[in-house]
């Protein structure tokens, strides 16, 4: 690839535990000569539109567009017009995608495919921005988690036909993962710890434990924190003690949960909260 050109600007990002690389980049002049990845490539056009040719025919994208290139699928790509386009992608192992079709029991493909390299998805792109965005956050590995395993599971199902095998009933096991979540407040686990624990796939327990708890497992663990948090401070903690006692990243990033789930900064609710 050449050197961005002025206006032209690119993002790089990894996930060295997911094996996930991630670009989001700005072009307008440059363009790229025919390859192929050796990963799956999983894109969303933002803004703009670009063009590529794959699998014997031009394809030209507009925002909401998905693109889906399989591993060792040649193509190129360069904008297509002047106004150029701005766009994600994620290089993801085949691995990857292997694993979680034979963990959700999407079928017994040694290697899914998609059926299309070029589909107008909005819902799904968000998705991919969604991995994108949990990996630029530099949260801990649950959100991360969610993120890849949501996006996953459309996927397969929406553009490489597998349909993943219907969700059990409760995991005897699920209340386990719950408090693994409630006793590891201050360690960075991901989806395959509490599946581990659950004694089902990553998948399921994504699935189920949404199901059965009405939140997502980051979710959980966000409210368990804030609560633990919420008990320091009437304790007369300082506020940056009881965000870092309860495993937030910094005081900003706590401030802004607290009041995203109880209306007030957590200045304010200390306040509120002293007996006259």
């Amino acid at each position: 690839m050449n050197d961005a050109q002025p206006g032209e600007w690119v993002r790089l990002l990894a996930d060295a535990t997911a094996g996930v690389e991630a670009l989001r980049a700005r072009f307008v002049r440059h363009s790229y000569d025919r390859h192929s990845h050796e990963t799956y490539a999983i894109g969303m056009t933002e803004c703009g539109s670009q063009s590529f040719r794959c699998r014997g025919a031009m394809h030209r994208t507009r925002p909401g567009a998905l693109i889906l290139f399989n591993p060792a699928e040649v193509h190129d790509g360069q904008a297509t017009d002047a106004g150029g386009f701005t766009y994600r992608m994620l290089y993801l192992p085949v691995s990857v995608l292997r694993d979680f079709a034979a963990e959700a029991g999407a079928g017994d493909a040694s290697q899914p495919l998609f059926l299309q390299p070029l589909v107008q998805d909005a819902e799904t792109a968000n998705l991919v921005a969604a991995v994108f965005d949990s990996m630029a956050a530099q949260g801990g590995r649950l959100g991360r988690d969610e993120a890849l395993l949501a996006m996953l599971g459309q996927l397969l199902k929406r553009h490489a036909g597998l349909l993943p095998a219907a969700m059990p009933g409760e995991a005897p096991g699920l209340y386990r993962a719950r408090e693994l979540l409630e006793s590891s407040l201050l360690e960075d686990i991901g989806i395959a710890d509490l599946a581990a624990e659950a004694g089902i796939s990553r998948f399921h327990l994504a699935r189920s434990f949404r199901k059965r708890y009405g939140l997502s497992p980051s979710e959980y663990r966000r409210q368990q924190r804030l609560r633990v948090a919420r008990r320091l401070i009437i304790a007369g903690a300082g506020l940056a003690e009881a965000a870092v006692a309860a495993g937030f990243v910094d005081q900003a990033h706590f401030t802004r949960q607290f009041k995203a789930s109880y209306g007030v900064s957590p200045g304010r609710w200390r306040i509120a909260a002293r007996p006259p």
